[in-house]
């Protein structure tokens, strides 16, 4: 792989988007070159040089992006890398770094989900924008769960959420208190087909993991707040959805800036 200096010019990455990257190579100098160049870009990398390393990586650790070499040990042997981490962690971009592609690889890949292939050699910023891009098309999206005894209104709060562009979860109240203990959720919306008992129960198995601002909506619009919610929204949706979009907002902001 040719190995450049790296420009002035860098591909812009999102400061938010994690970059946990493990890179597989069987070259001693592409593994001590290439990483550091990466990580002045923001990733964090990891190293393997052989197949058992980058097995025992993808068993310990959770990564963002996989780059691999396609011939380590063997011919093709880095699909076996692939198919690893596709079972591991199967939202983990994956991309192939190969001086010899070839059709049966590619067909190979496809069935691996491969996203993409880097033919050698690359530059290092032609390399870090192919990443950048990866990584931007696939940014998590804020998770709403929804919980409510009413089908109608669980249709109806997937479709105003899923149209502002988040992941829905949606529930009744006996389903959704495990969906409450997961903690990977954004906001949580108790809908007021849920009775107070309900609410006060699912309220705290979300306490009991980690903080997650909850909107509560009451039964009427004159209705006193009896639960534990942070926060409470009339039964028009329009409000609750400000809400959540001040709740994603005010938390992207406070990644921004811990990172």
């Amino acid at each position: 792989m040719e190995l450049p200096h790296v420009s002035n010019t860098r591909p812009s990455i999102v400061k938010t988007i994690p970059k946990r990257l493990l890179f597989v190579d069987d070259e001693p100098n592409i593994r001590a070159t290439l990483p550091v160049i990466l990580r002045r870009y923001g990733f964090t990398v990891t190293v393997a040089g052989t197949i058992q390393q980058a097995l025992k990586h993808i068993r310990e650790k959770q990564f963002d992006l996989l780059l691999c070499d396609l011939n380590i040990e063997q011919e093709g042997d880095g699909l076996k890398v692939i198919r690893a981490m596709g079972e591991a962690n199967p939202d983990c971009i994956k991309i192939i770094l190969t001086a010899y592609p070839a059709l049966e690889t590619a067909v190979e890949g496809i069935h691996l989900s491969v996203d993409d292939y880097i033919t050698k050699p690359t530059n290092a910023d032609a390399l870090v924008a192919v990443l950048a891009e990866k990584l931007t098309a696939r940014q998590r999206k804020p998770r709403i769960l929804t919980i409510a005894n009413d089908d109608d209104a669980l249709q109806a709060w997937r479709l105003l959420l899923e149209g502002r562009g988040y992941e829905v979860v949606s529930s009744g109240s006996a389903a959704g208190l495990e969906q409450c203990k997961e903690g990977s959720f954004d906001v949580l919306i108790l809908g007021r087909s849920v009775s107070d008992i309900e609410k006060r129960t699912l309220i705290d198995a979300t306490r009991h993991v980690g903080p997650l601002p909850v909107i509560s909506i009451p039964k009427a619009h004159d209705a006193p707040p009896t639960n534990d919610a942070d926060f409470y929204s009339e039964p028009d949706p329009q409000q609750a959805l400000q809400r959540i979009a001040d709740l994603v907002s005010k938390k992207a902001a406070a990644s921004r800036t811990a990172s």
